[in-house]
């Protein structure tokens, strides 16, 4: 009868027993559940018959429920040590605790907070665990128990967690709060439940973040992209003032539906974390005593990227595994250090591995903002974009270099900016503009890799006498024009004909050779080429 009672099947004999109980008097069935689990010979058996004395019969929490907490912490100490997510410690977080913090009971104030760490503990490593479906909204209920066993303990901060989940509402009132207190930061009652509360729900945000960002078909990566100020706006005479928009100083951008706001909220609650010496303290002592390095490493890393911090991203990349999403990283962290000859390095090994999901092209790689993060997909089309969008901008430094450097840096930058081509139109504005200025353009590897229409047509326009009579060098490889220079000032019409043909021959490849395998060819191929249009230091 009592096993029933515990298992709550729902079999025809099962539910008879049930309500054969159910009508005995309140005093005997009290006495037969203490009686059952006092003679009970198994220590689960033993708690999950105590429990259920809880339940039918609260009045008798405020005795039998220490004892209850106690012999699950005993149990758990003997029969799984150093596994968090075990049996007993699953009793106490999800029934033991809810039902000491629901019920009139003083509890002592240091046990409280052990036993509230317990419980956290638990639902952290439950919920990075394959999931499954033997706990419901592990979080939520997590937010139970905080809110419950705080009111105990008289935090300010505890009906915080009674409110629907919203990580702006809750990272705000976190923040609030933390100015409110700023006076008191030394007062331990403070700093207690603005850690625990800070620390839990920075974990809910940063688990809830990754969640939104990898739901797709490809998983993302953070990397610094490009910021550019915006373009002024024609003012209509009659309006003598008109108040500019700020550019931002930091934008975070991602070209799914999720904006991937989660890591701003969670570097605030980081801060609020680390904004006295007391909560720096107590912030690491938590951290290592709850074993949080799974869960803060990562966010760690898209720390410093988001605080500019390059060379300490620099250092916590190095130690990271030699993968995909690292070399990007790596690559972006180079780019801004202007250490351009190690970024090539982690392009060219980008190239070597990329992935087979096609993906596609971002229009939000540069914005309107003095810096700007991306959450880039990890595929090909725009891995390979990105990879394209460090080089050019590295390879643009070079432009104003005298002689041959100056047209193998145009020339680079025209392959390139076929990736994505028109987005970077503006810069063929500015390689045409360098080579009239110049007079003569040369280019070795224009036939293997400049195949895009509009760039073509751009250079044939060049050549004619409209067009500036710029005098090209190609290097077609054809018997007529080997080693010599295609100008229209003095070429014969063998010679024209000659620079039409294989404009036109270049022009049909377009839309016919994956750009893709081109672009990935002329990274892996052309690694010394690059390098030697690089500025190195």
């Amino acid at each position: 009868m009592i096993a029933c009672l515990r298992t709550e099947q729902s079999e025809p004999e099962s539910e008879l027993l049930c309500q054969m109980f159910k009508h005995l008097p309140n005093d005997l069935q009290h006495r037969l559940l203490i009686m059952t689990a006092d003679h009970s010979e198994d220590t689960m058996e033993h708690c999950k018959l105590l429990l259920l004395l809880l339940r039918r019969f609260p009045q008798t929490i405020a005795t039998h429920g220490p004892r209850l907490v106690e012999t699950l912490l005993t149990a758990e100490k003997h029969s799984h040590p150093g596994h968090t997510v075990n049996g007993f410690r699953r009793l106490l977080a999800c029934d033991a605790l809810p039902l000491l913090g629901a019920a009139p009971v003083e509890l002592n104030r240091r046990s409280s907070l052990r036993l509230l760490i317990k419980a956290i503990e638990f639902y952290l490593a439950y919920i990075q665990q394959p999931p499954d479906t033997q706990i419901q909204q592990p979080w939520d209920r997590l937010f139970q128990v905080v809110e419950l066993i705080g009111s105990k303990l008289g935090w300010e901060l505890c009906g915080l967690f009674a409110t629907p989940w919203n990580r702006e509402a809750y990272t705000e009132s976190l923040q609030q709060y933390a100015i409110t207190n700023a006076t008191g930061m030394c007062d331990e009652l403070v700093i207690r439940q603005l850690l625990i509360s800070a620390i839990v729900v920075l974990l809910r945000i940063l688990n809830e973040h990754s969640t939104l960002i990898n739901s797709g078909e490809v998983t993302y990566c953070l990397v610094e992209a490009f910021g550019e100020p915006p373009v002024p706006v024609a003012v209509e005479p009659k309006i003598k003032k008109r108040k500019r928009e700020d550019v931002p100083p930091l934008m975070i951008t991602n070209d799914a539906e999720y904006n991937g706001n989660g890591i701003s909220l969670a570097v605030k609650l980081w801060d609020i974390l680390h904004s006295t010496e007391y909560l720096q303290r107590d912030t690491a002592k938590l951290i290592q005593q709850m074993r949080l390095d799974s869960w803060l490493n990562h966010f760690l890393t898209d720390l410093t990227m988001y605080k500019g911090l390059h060379h300490e991203a620099l250092g916590r990349l190095s130690q990271e595994g030699t993968n995909l999403t690292t070399h990007l990283r790596l690559a972006s962290t180079c780019f801004f250090l202007k250490d351009y000859k190690a970024m090539l390095e982690y392009i060219v090994l980008i190239a070597s591995v990329l992935p087979t999901t096609r993906g596609k092209l971002s229009k939000i790689l540069t914005v309107s903002a003095t810096r700007h993060l991306h959450y880039l997909p990890l595929a090909r089309y725009p891995i390979l974009q990105y990879c394209c969008r460090l080089l050019l901008a590295a390879i643009k430094e070079n432009f104003s270099l005298p002689g041959s450097a100056a047209d193998l840096a145009l020339g680079h930058a025209l392959v390139l900016m076929q990736m994505d081509w028109p987005q970077e139109g503006n810069t063929l504005c500015t390689i045409t503009e360098r080579i009239i200025s110049r007079g003569a353009f040369s280019y070795p590897l224009f036939q293997a890799y400049i195949i895009c229409v509009d760039i073509l047509e751009e250079l044939t326009y060049l050549w004619t006498e409209h067009g500036g009579g710029v005098s090209l060098d190609i290097a077609t490889g054809s018997g007529l024009l080997q080693n010599r220079r295609i100008t229209t000032r003095g070429a014969d019409k063998g010679v024209r004909e000659e620079v039409k043909q294989a404009m036109r021959r270049q022009a049909a490849r377009d839309g016919v050779d994956p750009i893709d395998e081109l672009i990935q060819r002329f990274i892996l191929n052309e690694k010394a080429a690059i390098l030697h249009s690089l500025i190195v230091q």
